[in-house]
């Protein structure tokens, strides 16, 4: 067994929290979308998966316009 012993290593501080950066793959970065914040919170509310739930109201308003 080997044990693994870690020093000098700084503790993850509020200064370091504020300048951290999300970092995704490309593929990823391009499929984002940016939600205001009520909308998101109505979605919460509604007692089901928001995320499933955003995109069955997204795909229900798009086979209406069809």
């Amino acid at each position: 067994m080997t044990t693994l012993i870690i020093l000098n290593i700084p503790l993850l501080n509020d200064e370091f929290l504020e300048k951290v950066m999300l970092r995704l793959p490309a593929i990823q970065a391009h499929n984002l979308i940016q939600i205001i914040p009520d909308m998101i919170a109505w979605f919460q509310f509604q007692n089901v998966e928001h995320k499933i739930l955003i995109n069955s109201v997204l795909r229900q308003h798009i086979k209406s316009l069809r």
